[in-house]
């Protein structure tokens, strides 16, 4: 029986995330023009996911001392403006429930996202998932899935646009009502862990 190595798990990994990761987006193209639309709900929702994982991961202490109060204190300027990007992409949305990236004011939401998204996993999911081997236990096993969960979002969320390199993903995996299956999975974990630990 052949046993994949991590880096083997890692690449196939990656390679169904980038197959499955337009659950939250639609690519049609006219000519030379691509227009990408995007599910309000399931921005919001993954943005959401991520900010209850940070908000939560930073507050822990073994975390926060990885960490270090310096990135602790930039972690909190990150999540706040987080935060402000998930309202503006939800108030450029309006009532919609989807809208074309294309759109000034959800291209400069969405992008402020990604930009926010890329130093939670710099400065959250890069230290958790650094964490040495030899520590173990519940609360960091807790911690390190909900890491991998976080980093599959945001996986997910720069997939939705990367159809901007003008060529769309492979089918991906739906459940009920077109909800991306590795979305939820990975919201479930991370809700796990902000519950597990007293959130």
């Amino acid at each position: 029986m052949h046993i994949p190595t991590r880096r083997a798990f890692l690449r196939g990994s990656s390679a169904l995330v980038a197959a499955t990761a337009l659950a939250a987006c639609t690519s049609t193209k006219s000519g030379t023009t691509t227009t990408i639309t995007l599910n309000v709900a399931e921005v919001a929702d993954y943005v959401d996911a991520l900010l209850n994982f940070s908000s939560t991961a930073i507050n822990m202490p073994l975390v926060a001392t990885a960490m270090g109060a310096p990135n602790v204190a930039l972690a909190n300027t990150v999540i706040a403006a987080l935060t402000t990007a998930g309202k503006a992409f939800v108030a450029a949305a309006g009532s919609s429930t989807s809208v074309s990236y294309d759109s000034a004011s959800v291209k400069a939401a969405f992008d402020s996202i990604l930009t926010d998204i890329g130093q939670v996993n710099t400065l959250i999911i890069a230290t958790i998932t650094g964490m040495a081997a030899d520590l173990s236990g519940t609360v960091v096993t807790q911690a390190k899935t909900a890491a991998g969960a976080a980093a599959t979002l945001i996986d997910l969320l720069k997939a939705m646009v990367a159809v901007s390199g003008r060529h769309a993903a492979g089918a991906r995996l739906v459940a009920d009502g077109g909800i991306n299956m590795q979305g939820m999975v990975a919201m479930n974990q991370i809700g796990a862990f902000v519950s597990a630990q007293g959130g």
